[in-house]
């Protein structure tokens, strides 16, 4: 299922790239993509997947990355 999420406070699309990256490397995320110009985030999850869960792990992986990232599920 995908879980579509707005994310703010990016600096560029290329650091936009490589949080994607880092989020589609972790096991419970199949693909993500972020849109930089539109502030979106869209995540591949297994069917089963708790998304508040997934944006959990989405807005930990961005909190390592760079301060002042935020994930919000969309509605």
């Amino acid at each position: 299922m995908k879980v579509r999420c707005t994310i703010e406070g990016l600096d560029c699309p290329h650091c936009a790239l490589k949080l994607a990256n880092k989020i589609a490397a972790h096991a419970d995320i199949a693909t993500a993509d972020i849109n930089f110009a539109m502030k979106s985030l869209v995540m591949e999850v297994s069917e089963d997947a708790d998304e508040e869960a997934i944006v959990a792990t989405a807005q930990g992986i961005a909190d390592d990355f760079e301060d002042g990232i935020t994930i919000e599920l969309r509605d």
